[in-house]
């Protein structure tokens, strides 16, 4: 079998690296971090990408979209992971894009362009993000969501609550939004809504759904993330002299850069057989589940690794492997971290039929 990309999509590939390595640089990143004004979020670089099409590239035509396949997307996503690019791919490109184009086409207006941002509103103060708390009634939501990612220019949330998956209006009546600064540079949101008027698009089948979707996506971004932290790694070890030796040539250096290697690979061929799935609109969910695992417990073997080969340079925020690593973190805990990963694969591998 042939698993290689086509020229089309390695076409792609290089468009994305290419425009991301350019605007990505590590003065560029630090300046949308911690600039005076600034949101955290670089809009223009993702208004740039839309323009280019890259943003719409898996929606239909029909929103102004590219009218490709989730493979697409899973490509851009690993680009946008290896530049760490601080803008909203994941809750737009990898959740809410398709997870609309399936169940609510007529609200995809925005996206593609860039014009509009629309977030997921998941995680609670407590409890696990599979089972929300928080409460629809009359056509409006009450309760508070925590983290939620790109929250503070959104322009309305997809909510999760107990009997389903509900649109609300960022500047509708009863929302609001506070800034939470987390584990990385990309601040999150605390989003109260009191009574805020909201639309049911489904029910709790759609949040099953967005959570596939979710860790097939942060999976994909991991991919990228790790394996540009192992090529930074790897230069690193090949220049860094002590003893009068180049530190690679070391064999307990050389072993645990192989290590990382390997699980940069596992997480890359999880995420992709998770990826593949969606895009065939094959069932994912468990496949989903595993290339989160490995995103979560890989990540963070990976990461560990390379900044103990760094040294004390691996914890120096001029330098640009810190930023892999708060991202790896980032993307461990979002959708649960690896227990919750290993506790939902188990469930959903002990609700399968005997013999299925």
């Amino acid at each position: 079998m042939d698993f290689s990309f086509t020229s089309d999509q390695e076409e792609l590939r290089s468009l994305a690296n290419r425009v991301l390595t350019d605007r990505c640089a590590p003065e560029h990143l630090k300046e949308i971090a911690f600039g005076e004004g600034s949101t955290g979020v670089d809009l223009d670089l993702w208004r740039e990408l839309a323009e280019l099409g890259l943003v719409g590239i898996g929606l239909p035509e029909s929103a102004g979209g590219g009218g490709l396949g989730f493979a697409e997307v899973g490509i851009v996503l690993e680009e946008i992971g290896r530049a760490v690019a601080p803008v909203p791919a994941l809750p737009v490109m990898a959740m809410v894009g398709p997870f609309l184009a399936e169940v609510a086409p007529d609200r995809l207006d925005g996206l593609a362009s860039g014009e509009k941002v629309v977030t997921v509103a998941l995680h609670e103060l407590v409890g696990d993000v599979g089972t929300p708390a928080i409460t629809a009634s009359g056509g409006t939501v009450s309760g508070v969501k925590t983290n939620v990612p790109f929250g503070t220019v959104a322009d309305a949330f997809l909510v999760s609550t107990a009997d389903g998956v509900h649109w609300v209006d960022a500047g509708a009546d009863g929302v609001t939004v506070e800034r939470q600064d987390a584990v990385d540079d990309i601040p999150d949101a605390l989003v109260t809504f009191d009574g805020a008027a909201a639309a049911r698009l489904s029910g709790p089948e759609g949040l099953t759904r967005l959570l596939e979707l979710g860790q097939t996506g942060q999976s994909l971004i991991m991919a990228g993330v790790t394996a540009k932290a192992v090529e930074i790694t790897a230069d690193y070890v090949k220049e860094r002299v002590q003893f009068e030796r180049v530190i690679a040539t070391f064999q307990a250096v050389s072993q645990r850069a192989a290590d990382a290697r390997i699980d940069a690979e596992a997480i890359k061929l999880t995420a992709w057989q998770a990826a593949m799935r969606v895009n065939d609109g094959q069932p994912v969910g468990e496949h989903a589940a595993s290339a989160k695992f490995w995103a979560a417990e890989g990540g963070q073997r990976v990461v560990h690794a390379a900044t103990h080969l760094h040294g004390g340079v691996g914890v120096d925020r001029d330098y640009p492997l810190h930023r892999y690593y708060l991202w790896t973190k980032k993307q461990e805990l979002f959708l649960g971290g690896t227990t919750q990963s290993l506790l939902r694969l188990g469930k959903i591998l002990a609700d399968e039929p005997v013999g299925a």
